[in-house]
C-alpha cells in the first residue's frame, strides 16, 4: 500500500510542473506583443508629429523637392515671395529702368497654390510617403493687367539714341572710320511687351534688354564690314593732281578725288567720268576768263567796263573734254602730279588764253596792252603801264553793221609783212589789197594794218569812211605795233558810251 500511494504522488507532482511552465511563456509573449504595440505606436506618432504642418517625404512641387518642408521654407525654395519685388529692366544702353508692380495690378498665386498643396497633405498616413511619391503643379503663377504693363512700358523714358551705321567720313584731306551706334530708343513697342511679359510669365523680375529682343533698331553696317573699303580708301587720299593757274593753283585730293572713283571690295577702282567732268567744269567756272566782261581803266574815261563781243576772242577759255580725258588718264595711272595745266581751246594753232604774268585774281589785262578809243578813233600801247606809242587810227564804218568795229578785248594772234587782205563780207563787198605790216587780232579776220591809201586819220571818217573792221593805221604806227608789241598782248577796243 505504501509504495503505490507513494508512486501516485511523484506523477501528480509532475502535471503541475508543466502548468507552472506554460503560465510563463503566456506572460513572456504578452509582454514582448505590448512592447512591440507600444514602440510602432510611439514611432507613428512620433512621424505624425514630426511631419505635422510639413510635406511629406518624396513630395515635389512642379518637380522641385519639398519634402520635410513646412509653408514659408517651401515657399522660399519655389521663389513664392510674400511681397512684390521690383521690376528692373537693364536697357542696352546701360540705363536700369525701374517698375512698381502694383501698377500693373501684379499679383502673386504660388503661395496660395502651396497653401492649398500643404493642406491637401494627410498626416495620419504619413509613413506612405516612405514608399510612394507625391507631386503637385500648379501653372497659373503670377496675374496682372496686360493693358497697364502695355501703357507702363509706352511712358517710360527708355532712351533717344538714334540707331546709326558705321561709316567712312571722307573730309577734305583724310578719312576716318565711324563706328556704329546702337541707339538705345525703342523703336518696336510691341515686341518690347512681348519681351517683358515672357520675363515676368516666368518669374523673372531682372530683364536685360538686349538687340535679340527687337524691339531696338539694328546697324546694318558696321565698321568691320568697311574695314578693308576704310583701307583702301585711305591709300587713294595719298593720290593728288595739282593744277598750275600761273597765279594760283588747284589741288584735287582727298574727298573730292576719292567722290571720282568707283572703289571695288579689292581696292581696284575705275574713274567716273561725270564726276570727272564735274570737277573740269567747277575748274572752268571758277578759273575761265574768255568771254566775260572786264573792268578796265581808260586813258580817257578813266574806270569802265569792256563788253564782249563776237570778235572779241580773249581769255582763258579750258577745253573741258580734252581736260577731263586728261585727269581720267592721270587717275587711272594711280600717281600723283605734282603740276599740269589744263588744256585751253585752240583755233588754228592759236590757243585760247591770255598772257600768264598778266593774269591775277581779278584781272588777265595786265598792264601791257594796246588800247583803241573806238569813240575817239585813237590808240596807245602801254608797255608795263608806262605809255610808249600813240597815235590816230580809223576803225570800221558804222553805216553798216557788217563793217562796224565791234567793241571788247582782242588780243594779238599772229604777224605778217606784206599781207594780203581779200576777203568779203555779209553785205557783199569784196576787197583784195595788200598791207606792209599786219597784226592779227582776231581769228574772223580783223587786224591792226597800215592804209597808205588813206591820207587822215582819226575824226569822224570811220562814220562814213571807215574800214572793213580793221584798225587801219598810218605807216608809221603799223610798223611799231608789229615791231614792238609781243604776241599774246590783249587789245582793248571800246566806245566811250561801254558801261
Amino acid at each position: 500500500m505504501s509504495t503505490k500511494n507513494v508512486t501516485k504522488t511523484k506523477k501528480k507532482t509532475k502535471k503541475r510542473s508543466k502548468a507552472r511552465k506554460t503560465n510563463h511563456v503566456g506572460i513572456i509573449c504578452g509582454t514582448v506583443l505590448g512592447v512591440i504595440v507600444l514602440s510602432v505606436g510611439g514611432i507613428y506618432l512620433g512621424g505624425r508629429s514630426y511631419y505635422s504642418g510639413k510635406f511629406l517625404a518624396n513630395t515635389t512641387i512642379n518637380d522641385i523637392d519639398v519634402s520635410g518642408m513646412n509653408y514659408e521654407k517651401a515657399c522660399d525654395v519655389l521663389g513664392a515671395e510674400e511681397n512684390l519685388p521690383a521690376l528692373s529692366v537693364k536697357t542696352v544702353s546701360g540705363k536700369t529702368l525701374t517698375f512698381d508692380l502694383k501698377d500693373i495690378d501684379y499679383k502673386i498665386n504660388a503661395r496660395n497654390e502651396i497653401k492649398k498643396a500643404l493642406d491637401s497633405v494627410n498626416y495620419n498616413t504619413w509613413f506612405s510617403g516612405l514608399s510612394q511619391k507625391s507631386s503637385f503643379t500648379f501653372s497659373e503663377v503670377v496675374t496682372y493687367d496686360s493693358e497697364k504693363l502695355k501703357a507702363v512700358l509706352e511712358k517710360a523714358k527708355w532712351g533717344d539714341t538714334e540707331t546709326a551705321n558705321a561709316k567712312i567720313d571722307m573730309g577734305d584731306e583724310t578719312c576716318k572710320l565711324i563706328e556704329e551706334v546702337q541707339g538705345d530708343k525703342i523703336t518696336d513697342y510691341d515686341k518690347l511687351y512681348s519681351y517683358i511679359k515672357s520675363q515676368l510669365d516666368s518669374g523673372d523680375y531682372t530683364i536685360e534688354l538686349t538687340v535679340e529682343s527687337g524691339c531696338y533698331k539694328v546697324p546694318e553696317v558696321t565698321a568691320e564690314s568697311l574695314k578693308t573699303d576704310f583701307e583702301n580708301i585711305q591709300k587713294l587720299y595719298d593720290l593728288s593732281i595739282t593744277y598750275d593757274f600761273d597765279y594760283t593753283t588747284e589741288t584735287l585730293t582727298g574727298k573730292t578725288l576719292i567722290e571720282m572713283l568707283d572703289i571695288n571690295n579689292n581696292g581696284d577702282y575705275t574713274v567716273n567720268e561725270d564726276k570727272a567732268m564735274e570737277y573740269v567744269e567747277m575748274l572752268a567756272e571758277k578759273y575761265d576768263t574768255y568771254n566775260t566782261k572786264r573792268k578796265f581803266k581808260a586813258t580817257k574815261q578813266g574806270n569802265i567796263v569792256i563788253p564782249t563781243s563776237s570778235d572779241a576772242r580773249y581769255g582763258w577759255w579750258i577745253y573741258k573734254q580734252a581736260t577731263c580725258n586728261a585727269l581720267i588718264e592721270m587717275l587711272e595711272k594711280g600717281e600723283s602730279v605734282e603740276s599740269v595745266d589744263p588744256i585751253y581751246y585752240q583755233d588754228g594753232g592759236f590757243a585760247y588764253t591770255g598772257v600768264e604774268e598778266a593774269r591775277s585774281e581779278n584781272d588777265d589785262i595786265g598792264n601791257t596792252y594796246v588800247e583803241v578809243d573806238l569813240s575817239a578813233q585813237h590808240l596807245w600801247y602801254y608797255e608795263k603801264g608806262k605809255l610808249k606809242y600813240e597815235c590816230d587810227i580809223v576803225s570800221g564804218q558804222t553805216t553798216s553793221e557788217a563793217r562796224t568795229t565791234l567793241p571788247g578785248v582782242y588780243k594779238v594772234w599772229y604777224k605778217d609783212t606784206n599781207y594780203r587782205m581779200k576777203s568779203s563780207n555779209r553785205d557783199g563787198e569784196e576787197w583784195d589789197t595788200t598791207c606792209n605790216y599786219w597784226t592779227s587780232v582776231s581769228p574772223v579776220g580783223i587786224g591792226l594794218h597800215d592804209s597808205t591809201w588813206r591820207w587822215y586819220f582819226g575824226g569822224t571818217i570811220y562814220q562814213y569812211n571807215g574800214s572793213h573792221g580793221c584798225i587801219n593805221m598810218p605807216l608809221e604806227g603799223a610798223k611799231y605795233i608789229y615791231n614792238n608789241v609781243p604776241m599774246g598782248t590783249p587789245v582793248v577796243m571800246y566806245y566811250q558810251s561801254a558801261e
